[in-house]
């Protein structure tokens, strides 16, 4: 099952779940029980396994080079 990051906006608490596509629907609020969330979406979900890479942002290397 994929991790979702979820932002409630009630309260503004932040948190990730491991929750299948199907059931995200379903999810509360841990903080305030809110039903009201919105998924968010950030550089954790462009495929970089190290949190201090800077892949989408352009630089930080790692990858395969053009230029040999």
């Amino acid at each position: 099952m994929p991790f979702y990051e979820f932002r409630c906006q009630d309260c503004g608490h932040q948190f990730t779940k491991n929750v299948s596509w199907l059931k995200k629907h379903t999810l509360t609020c841990p903080k305030c029980d809110s039903r009201k969330l919105q998924e968010v979406f950030g550089l954790n979900y462009l495929g970089s396994k190290d949190s201090g890479s800077s892949g989408a942002a352009g630089g930080g290397g790692g990858g395969c080079s053009p230029f040999g």
